[in-house]
């Protein structure tokens, strides 16, 4: 493996259907997060009613198991999840209300850290049921762009996110989508990387999109692999 490649990495996925890119940053395998982010973006991940946490419904590739798209059983705080069973919020939020409803309804009892902390989670899942209560399933799918592998991507992450607020979509089911095309996305990155001196110690990655027989077969479509080991015409990565 290329030795940059154990850097953290600020990276640009495209969604050329939606016409939107995710720039994020992560410390481990970008095919790793790609893979999640498409897991999300296509149902197979999907959010529990009560907690909001994210929950594989069924895999990508096989048969599926969980054929109505149930949150699977989880815990929360040492105990099962009220959420579990249920449909997720991309299918249904009247468990949330319902949920909602009952921590309004006892806030008035509540004092201290216990009401401060309830009302936050009233906050936040009054914010989620709002993205959810009008879902469409969302179009395309995610596939590598662009890496950055520098020192401080965090720091870089944030900055980018800045220059591209204005662009940011609010409805996008996660976090750092935007409006924009991966030129622009590009820009910002490297404007951060430059403002931050690190522009000159940051190795880029792009996508690379010639196949060859040599580099093995797509086990979904039977296609060649890059050289990375990607289905150009697919979402999967093989070689690590």
């Amino acid at each position: 493996m290329v030795e940059f490649r154990c850097l953290p990495a600020v990276y640009i996925l495209e969604n050329s259907k939606a016409q939107r890119v995710k720039v994020g940053m992560t410390i481990n395998d970008i095919t790793d997060r790609l893979r999640s982010v498409n897991d999300m973006w296509l149902g197979l991940k999907v959010t529990c009613q009560i907690c909001g946490g994210r929950r594989l419904v069924n895999e990508r590739g096989r048969p599926p198991v969980n054929k109505r798209g149930l949150v699977p059983q989880h815990i929360v705080n040492g105990i099962g999840c009220p959420g579990e069973g249920a449909l997720p919020l991309e299918k249904d939020i009247a468990l949330a209300e319902s949920h909602l409803d009952n921590m309004k309804n006892h806030l008035s009892e509540l004092s201290g850290s216990e009401k401060g902390s309830i009302t936050r989670q009233i906050n936040t899942l009054t914010k989620r049921i709002g993205l959810y209560r009008h879902w469409e399933q969302p179009v395309g799918i995610w596939q590598f762009s662009t890496a950055f592998y520098t020192k401080s991507a965090d720091l870089v992450e944030s900055l980018s996110h800045e220059i591209l607020a204005e662009r940011l979509d609010k409805a996008a089911p996660f976090g750092e989508v935007f409006c924009c095309s991966v030129a622009e996305a590009t820009e910002a990155v490297e404007t951060a990387l430059n403002q931050l001196g690190l522009l000159h110690s940051a190795r880029k990655e792009i996508k690379k999109t010639v196949t060859s027989e040599k580099y093995g077969k797509c086990v979904i479509c039977g296609n060649n692999l890059t050289e990375t080991g990607a289905c150009p015409d697919c979402i999967q990565h093989y070689l690590h």
